[in-house]
């Protein structure tokens, strides 16, 4: 294997017997022509690829698409029916926090404990205990048996005994959506700091923008199989749109994928010398090229764009001034109680703000196969960049609340400012001053 690969993954297969009665598994072991009485559950399919030192990569999927079932094969906790994983490193896992743990026993105690598990000597372990104490951050519970605590405290001391023995390879599966938000916060400052060290982090989570800011690839599976590898923000753009269709189509997946991907690589996203104007205006040569676009159900959106208060089109904005994000709407079907969207993200799809305004007149408003515009009036507070809007209808279909039609990155803006003391994306500071204290 390379020596810059860290988790390699080839052919990688895990099958399970499914018996409909629990009989039959007797009746297949003392069958003398050896008779099956099975199904085959295929939790993984042939998956395959590689991670680099140093790389992040983020796995998404639904409910029983194999995501947990990979990690633990990659750990050893289960055995693969088929295929091959080469690891090269030392690997700490965050699959069940606190697997392993004594509730009989101390925090200290279980602290030690681990240690051992993980190969390490007593002396090692004093040289971590107090890194381990301060991230957990219980106090004099350390000192309890671990029966005692609670969630929250029992997730704490499991995540910083695991996250302090400084890994080459990371494995995170949903583990950071216990406890509250300041200690979540606080897991993904030292995932990040490790990162920064030149660790290899395999990380499963259901939030696509914790995938998007923090991952370098993002791998997609459903039902055992590997559906794409690639980007995040557009991987999971792909599945956002498509992870509630019933039979997905890989091949037209990639298809999609690479269409996309040839677009923004082709695109001209600025003139620099335009921009040295710092008015607003409108540069044709400005396009989105990612824009994916939902199947229409009954709702179609259209002329998706930004003018100035006056009405002039807009895709460089200046910072402070005030615009109208608009967008048509066809309503093909007869259509009530419905909800229209707009949401703001980074190049890197980080989510930054957006709206979403429910029809609430009290003659419960009727569209019957018309057309609408739909506006959004709002005061630009954005650092210089470039950022993308979306934009949706939501309504139900057939009882289920679902988006009638949806566009993601259906416009691009860039905007420029002036103020060099503008900080993040998002300038909320709207006055500074200094007093002299009495």
């Amino acid at each position: 294997m390379d020596s810059n690969v860290a988790i390699k993954v080839k052919n990688l297969t895990k099958i399970y017997h499914i018996y409909d009665k629990p009989q039959d598994r007797l009746k297949e072991a003392l069958n003398p022509f050896k008779k099956s009485y099975h199904n085959d559950f295929y939790a993984l399919n042939g998956i395959n690829f590689e991670i680099r030192k140093g790389e992040t990569i983020g796995i998404i999927g639904e409910n029983g698409a194999g995501k947990s079932t990979l990690l633990k094969i990659i750990t050893g906790v289960l055995t693969q029916t088929m295929g091959e994983v080469d690891i090269t490193g030392k690997i700490a896992s965050l699959l069940e926090l606190g697997a392993g743990f004594n509730s009989e026993m101390t925090g200290i105690e279980n602290i030690y404990l681990n240690g051992t598990v993980m190969g390490f000597s007593s002396e090692e372990m004093d040289n971590r205990i107090d890194a381990i104490q301060k991230f957990a951050d219980i106090n004099e519970f350390i000192h309890h048996p671990v029966k005692m605590y609670s969630s929250g405290m029992f997730a704490r001391l499991a995540f910083s005994v695991a996250i302090n023995i400084e890994p080459d390879i990371l494995i995170v599966d949903e583990a950071l959506s216990v406890g509250d938000a300041a200690f979540q916060r606080k897991c993904f400052a030292k995932m990040e700091e490790i990162r920064e060290k030149g660790a290899t982090i395999l990380f499963v989570s259901h939030s696509e923008g914790s995938i998007i800011s923090f991952c370098d690839r993002a791998i997609w599976l459903n039902h055992g199989e590997q559906v794409l590898d690639g980007a995040p923000k557009i991987v999971t753009g792909l599945y956002l749109k498509h992870s509630s269709t019933a039979q997905l189509n890989k091949k037209n997946l990639l298809l999609e994928y690479q269409d996309i991907m040839t677009q923004e690589s082709n695109s001209v996203k600025t003139v620099d010398k335009k921009l040295m104007n710092t008015d607003e205006f409108y540069n044709p040569e400005l396009q989105s090229e990612s824009e994916i676009y939902y199947e229409e159900k009954g709702v179609k959106i259209s002329n998706v764009k930004i003018t100035t208060i006056m009405g002039n089109k807009v895709n460089i904005l200046k910072e402070g001034n005030e615009y109208i994000y608009s967008y048509d709407v066809d309503f093909l079907n007869e259509c009530e109680n419905l909800e229209f969207g707009m949401l703001i993200k980074t190049k890197d799809g980080i989510e930054l703000g957006g709206a979403l305004y429910p029809f609430k007149d009290k003659e419960n408003h009727l569209f019957n196969n018309k057309k609408y515009v739909v506006l959004f009036k709002f005061k630009c507070l954005l650092n210089s960049g470039e950022y993308f809007f979306n934009a949706g209808v939501l309504g139900k279909q057939k009882d289920d609340f679902t988006y009638l039609h949806r566009i993601l990155d259906a416009y691009i803006v860039k905007v420029i400012t002036k103020n060099k003391n503008f900080t993040a994306n998002v300038n909320f500071i709207e006055n500074f001053e200094i007093k002299p204290l009495l």
